[in-house]
């Protein structure tokens, strides 16, 4: 009997071991747009000068617009605080987009490798940026229907 007793507390002991490590090991997945790139891959304060020194340089008239510091303002925003971007209004995301359409199709008449680098990196940073903006409306939603 307290063999029994000893061997039914093992094989307890053992399945609650097994199911802990098995709850352990659940990993979570990501799945922002920014999750299989590289970090090379968004404008980040480095390469947001360089884009900023580019530009200036071979589209020094659109340098001066006021989509270029549209697009700049929210960018420098995020890279320093993502969190302050969800106090952005619906007119202001609009106008970020609008930048982003007007800075890809100057980038694209450069036809030149770098211009296709920087093209890149400003679409992967806009989808992020309106990853996160969508992420919370989508929260704030589910916060109004509760």
């Amino acid at each position: 009997m307290k063999t029994r007793v000893i061997f039914a507390s093992l094989i307890l002991g053992l399945g609650l071991t097994i199911s802990q490590a098995d709850a352990a090991t659940t990993t979570n997945t990501d799945d922002s747009p920014a999750a299989n790139k590289p970090a090379s891959a968004l404008l980040v304060n480095g390469s947001q000068k360089q884009l900023t020194a580019y530009v200036e340089q071979n589209v020094a008239k659109f340098a001066h617009t006021t989509n270029w510091q549209n697009f700049m303002s929210v960018v420098s925003l995020y890279n320093q605080h993502p969190a302050s971007l969800l106090n952005f209004s619906a007119t202001d995301r609009t106008k970020f987009n609008e930048a982003v359409v007007q800075v890809t199709n100057k980038l694209a008449n450069q036809k030149n490798a770098a211009a296709s680098r920087w093209m890149n990196q400003v679409n992967y940073t806009a989808r992020m940026i309106n990853y996160v903006w969508n992420v919370d409306n989508s929260m704030s939603e589910t916060l109004d229907i509760q």
